[in-house]
């Protein structure tokens, strides 16, 4: 997305719900499977939960963070 004085590079994860019309983002300074992941379980599914709503599909732009190598890596680190 850019870089801030003091911070350095920041990354914008964006999730859209066209169906219902809503947006949520948030800003990181990593680009990485583990960001990509904290969107969805702090923002996404719980805003799902709480309108009784099932997650039947995530559709993505392939970018590298939702390429991630998962050797080394614990599903628990990425899905609680």
């Amino acid at each position: 997305m850019g870089t801030l004085k003091g911070v350095g590079r920041i990354y914008q994860q964006t999730y859209v719900d066209t169906y219902c019309k809503v947006a949520q983002c948030k800003l990181y300074t990593t680009k990485t499977p583990i960001t990509a992941a904290d969107l969805l379980n702090d923002r996404v599914l719980p805003f799902y939960e709480q309108h009784s709503l099932p997650v039947l599909r995530v559709l993505t732009d392939r970018g590298t963070e939702y390429c991630g190598n998962l050797e080394g890596m614990t599903i628990s680190s990425i899905w609680p």
